[in-house]
């Protein structure tokens, strides 16, 4: 609640820039979208139980990949740019009048519920069940969903982001460190050679985003064109100082950063708190991301120790991936900020999330 309110206080001060029109029509989409995910936060933790029951069952992971499979490649393919529009290059968006929804944001946390229903398999029963065939079956998973997203929807960032939540989720189960840690060490080896691979199949935007980031990070270098955005992010950072300009009187949002009420919302925050405003929004994720945690540990079966687990990695990995952005520490990805941004998918998706532990919380957990 507390980040919610941060994130609210920092979108109207985002949206000052524009006349009282334009300002009305723009918060009353975004309390529309606070009260639905509120309704769809409430409703998890009331239906939880009923989720909960279906979620568990193995059928439900062959249903899940069936529909996200269609989905996804119904927004690819089917030539509707008024239902289904490009945006920054990039496909994953239904538009239905009033209504923007990003499909593969809201297919996260069914992604996780898959992935936490495979490593749980068999253990609550006591029944022996071979890790290596959990790790494959994961990995099976994880592909398709990042093939589907990176080729069909040309939406690299988001996918990216499925491939951290399952490797957070496979850092928690019963995979020997034997096996993980080669495989985590052989994948940082390949390194420079998925990198030379990458780069040769990548063009236009996405692989002047790839160049300025490198060149900023190695040479400190932003005069590119397509280092715009990190730039005045950096000079929204820096300007800050200790305690920032004050609510209000940044100036960065002033058409010098695109998307700040979305992907780059942390700059104009950072701009107007300061350092003491960032340490305080840190320690909220960081301590929401510890709480959750415990819920995981506190869990009485292992699909309830895997589903929080995996909510608790799906929402610091964001966390980590926005600011990293911003900061010029990870190239461009179009990935919100968790209750700071603007997005409604982002929100809905957490939303339903954050339900799903509360109900693990009180009803799942060692008391």
């Amino acid at each position: 609640m507390i980040l919610i309110i941060i994130g609210g206080i920092n979108f109207f001060s985002s949206i000052s820039r524009f006349d009282n029109a334009k300002m009305l029509d723009k918060g009353v989409k975004q309390v529309a979208i606070l009260i639905v995910s509120f309704v769809v936060f409430g409703m998890s933790i009331k239906a939880g139980n009923i989720i909960y029951k279906i979620v568990s069952k193995p059928v439900f992971r062959l249903f899940i990949l069936i529909i996200s499979l269609s989905v996804f490649l119904a927004i690819a393919y089917i030539p509707s740019e008024s239902l289904f529009p490009t945006i920054n290059g990039g496909k994953g968006w239904v538009h239905i009048g009033p209504l923007s929804i990003q499909v593969p944001e809201i297919f996260k946390v069914p992604f996780i519920m898959v992935l936490a229903s495979i490593f749980a398999r068999g253990k609550d029963d006591k029944k022996e069940f071979p890790y290596i065939k959990n790790f494959f079956s994961v990995f099976f998973y994880t592909l398709i969903f990042f093939i589907t997203i990176t080729f069909c929807l040309k939406d690299m960032g988001t996918a990216i982001h499925y491939i951290m939540i399952a490797c957070f989720i496979i850092f928690l189960s019963d995979i020997p460190n034997k096996v993980v840690f080669p495989a985590f060490f052989g994948l940082l080896a390949s390194i420079p050679v998925l990198l030379y691979i990458f780069l040769n199949t990548l063009s236009g935007y996405k692989l002047d985003r790839v160049k300025a980031f490198l060149d900023g990070i190695l040479h400190g270098n932003y005069t590119r064109e397509d280092a715009y955005q990190i730039y005045q992010s950096l000079i929204a950072f820096g300007t800050g100082g200790i305690l920032g300009k004050g609510f209000g009187n940044g100036v960065q949002k002033y058409n010098y950063i695109p998307e700040v009420e979305t992907d780059f919302a942390i700059a104009t925050y950072a701009e107007e708190t300061g350092f003491i405003g960032m340490f305080i929004v840190l320690f909220l994720f960081f301590s929401l991301f510890v709480l959750i945690m415990g819920v995981a540990n506190n869990a009485k079966n292992y699909f309830s120790k895997y589903l929080v687990g995996g909510i608790a990695g799906y929402f610091i990995t964001q966390v980590i991936i926005n600011i990293g952005v911003a900061i010029g520490l990870i190239p461009v990805f179009g990935i919100p900020l968790p209750f700071i941004s603007s997005g409604g998918s982002s929100l809905l998706a957490i939303s339903m999330a954050m339900g799903l532990v509360i109900y693990v919380n009180n009803t799942q957990t060692l008391k």
